[in-house]
């Protein structure tokens, strides 16, 4: 699992899944204090997160391992939304 801050929607009139209402999102990854690594993904959202969250993202062919998904071209998926990182007895984020 891998963490990034949702920055914004892309929208596609062609695409090579046939999932019904996909929801793509910008995603920027960041590192556990959600601070953004200037690396950007587009993901599918299954999850309605919004801008602004930290979500975990999985990649590669686990993300073809949901019902949604099987079989389908998917490469990047969100899989939650993060309330809260706990490190070591210390908080690092809060969302």
């Amino acid at each position: 699992m891998n963490l990034a801050k949702v920055t914004g929607t892309v929208v596609g009139t062609s695409r090579g899944d046939s999932i019904p209402d996909a929801r793509y999102l910008l995603l920027e990854c960041a590192d556990e204090t959600g601070t953004g690594t200037g690396e950007y993904l587009v993901a599918l959202d299954l999850v309605e997160s919004r801008r602004g969250d930290l979500v975990m993202f999985s990649q590669g062919s686990s993300c073809r391992w949901t019902f949604e998904t099987e079989d389908q071209p998917i490469d990047t998926l969100i899989v939650g939304i993060i309330d809260s990182i706990d490190s070591a007895g210390s908080s690092c984020y809060r969302g």
